[in-house]
């Protein structure tokens, strides 16, 4: 399940989503997949089960995220 994408996600949310691919946002993109190399490293290393677990939300959350931009324009086509 994703946190961003359900049967009932408004379309203006879904064109939100599928406009976060495009250059002007291209940077933005750049940073959540840094950020989620980031704490997926971190949590390799982790040692202390309240670290892990934010660590895991945390990279839940940005997976989640970048997944539904990638998604969105396929969700966009079939509900024309």
């Amino acid at each position: 399940m994703n946190l961003f994408l359900s049967g009932q996600t408004e379309r203006k949310y879904l064109e939100a989503l599928n406009k976060c691919r495009f250059s002007e946002l291209e940077n933005l993109l750049l940073l959540f997949k840094e950020k989620e190399l980031e704490n997926l490293h971190s949590l390799a290393k982790a040692d202390e089960s309240a670290r892990i677990y934010r660590l895991q939300g945390r990279v839940e959350v940005l997976t989640d995220f970048l997944e539904a931009v990638q998604q969105a324009a396929s969700i966009l086509e079939r509900t024309r």
